[in-house]
């Protein structure tokens, strides 16, 4: 009789696993709350229910354990490790005691875990609505860290560095939270690594350690990874050691484990653990890309109690993911995709939105625009062959948009949302007349020579790694612009300069259309 495995999920992040189920001939029972999910028609049989809603999964899971049978629940990449966990715990399947999957998901009770077992993370409280924050917070010292504490994605978390800015945190966090409560903890700082690994019968097997790439604070935007890590191996291998320790502390015995470590001034401290692979591209594509390891199929034996065998690495590449964002407005086009996607290295380029969406820039994890994949036997390669294809990608968007005509208003040293490029020369922008310029895009202006900037600024790269003379020359080339060396600074030069500044090569794409179409 074929193998039988539920997964939880039906998303992108969840394509590896039936994937797989199919090439091994496993039957797959799907489940995900949105009934058009990409992968709902890659399962043998589907159910449109929501993940949240665990007592009505368990049922369903009952009812075809009955009658075709049923070996494991798998996820990977939300989460819903809870809602696997009781599945399991109440059809007799494999899988982490349900408690441990509420320690996994509850970023409270983690924490207590945490330092109850003494593994080091930060010092925390728990606020829901009605109590005041600031009182709360009194014990902990600023810079603050405000979360949902049933959340992913980064939804609804950012550093609050004054007093006066921690209500309005916490509210927004717990507008995320499934419970209605948020965490308020001491931030930690230096870099931060993601770690995967597999545990079966006690054995635990690191699969997967990467460098994240987290910019534009307050907010915590992962712009992408690199697989495997650049550090050392005393601090690769300390890291390790706290994040084992923390796994054993959470009870996780058999199944996955996935970690946000960072390595602090105070040390290694543990951000948070899930009880499943991880999502972001990397237990499905990066890291197997890199090691010849396949991840998530690896894990979904365990979820079947089935032994994963070696999990040994057959090869040592370089996996480098990195996102591509926009300014706000509305997508007219997208140009250059097929270019982006052929860049060499490239492997994979995820589109996440499509003509005539609405975008943002993004605030979480969950709302940037895409990512691409570049996979190379060296890191030098494999991060040019990533940072060349985002940088080749264009979002147009419509030219009478008011929210990017908003975005583009906005001072240039605005802290978030950032400009595109961060000019730091104040002779440069004061001869420029940009420090005090305001825009008024409702104008029209004509076409004018554009000076050029200081040959430093020339240098600086936007958010995509365009550098500002790239930038330059392709806006000119396209709009038959001319740039001259001293050239004047009128009101359509200032206008220009200020877009690309501000919104880089989409910014000024913008203006350009915008202003035609006065």
């Amino acid at each position: 009789m074929k193998p039988v495995i539920m997964i939880l999920g039906a998303g992108m992040m969840q394509l590896p696993a039936y994937r797989i189920a199919k090439k091994n001939g496993w039957t797959t029972i799907g489940a995900d709350g949105n009934p058009n999910a990409p992968c709902a028609p890659l399962a043998d049989y589907f159910l449109p229910i929501d993940l949240k809603d665990r007592i009505q999964l368990a049922e369903k899971a009952g009812e075809f354990k009955e009658r075709i049978g049923l070996d494991g629940v798998f996820t990977c990449g939300t989460d819903f490790s809870a809602s696997v966990a009781w599945i399991a715990e109440q059809t007799g399947l494999p899988g982490i005691p349900y408690k441990t999957a509420l320690d996994c998901t509850d970023k409270i009770r983690m924490r207590t875990v945490f330092y109850e077992n003494g593994i080091p993370s930060p010092l925390y409280r728990e606020i829901s609505e009605g109590m005041d924050p600031l009182e709360e917070s009194t014990s902990l010292s600023f810079p603050l860290v405000v979360k949902p504490v049933d959340n992913m994605g980064g939804r609804g978390v950012v550093t609050v560095s004054e007093k006066e800015d921690l209500p309005e945190a916490v509210k927004e966090a717990i507008r995320f939270s499934h419970t209605g409560r948020a965490i308020i903890e001491e931030y930690m700082d230096g870099p931060e690594f993601s770690l995967d690994s597999l545990v079966y019968k006690g054995n635990h097997v690191i699969t997967g350690f990467a460098d994240r790439h987290i910019c534009f604070p307050p907010c915590f935007i992962e712009m992408g990874h690199t697989l495997p890590t650049n550090l050392g191996e005393d601090q690769k291998n300390e890291i390790v050691r706290v994040f084992k320790e923390a796994v054993k502390a959470l009870g996780i015995e058999n199944g996955a484990a996935k970690g946000d470590i960072k390595l602090t001034s105070k040390g290694v401290m543990i951000g948070e653990i899930a009880a499943r692979l991880s999502g972001g591209y990397m237990s499905g594509w990066t890291y197997p890309y890199a090691s010849n390891v396949p991840l998530v199929e690896k894990g979904m034996l365990i979820a079947m109690g089935r032994d994963p065998e070696d999990l040994s690495e057959y090869s040592s590449r370089t996996s480098s993911e990195r996102a591509f964002l926009s300014i706000p407005g509305r997508i007219k086009s997208m140009e250059n995709l097929e270019e982006a996607h052929d860049t060499e290295g490239v492997r994979d380029l995820f589109l996440l939105v499509e003509e005539g969406d609405r975008v943002q820039f993004p605030v979480n994890n969950v709302s940037k625009c895409g990512n691409v994949i570049a996979v190379a036997d060296s890191r030098e390669d494999a991060l040019r062959a990533s940072e060349e294809a985002v940088g080749k990608i264009r979002i147009v968007l419509e030219s009478d948009d008011p929210d990017t005509q908003a975005f583009l208003e906005q001072p240039l040293d605005t802290p978030f949302p950032p400009s595109a490029y961060t000019i730091q020369n104040q002779d440069w922008l004061e001869h420029s007349g940009l420090n005090e310029f305001k825009p008024d895009y409702n104008m029209k202006y004509a076409a004018h020579p554009l000076p050029l900037p200081d040959s430093a600024l020339l240098n600086l790269k936007d958010w995509h790694g365009i550098r500002l003379d790239t930038a330059l020359d392709e806006i000119a080339a396209k709009r038959n612009l001319s740039v001259e060396k001293d050239g004047e600074w009128t009101l359509f030069a200032r206008h220009f300069w200020y877009s690309m500044i501000r919104g880089g090569i989409q910014g000024v794409l913008w203006f350009l259309d915008h202003n035609e179409g006065q």
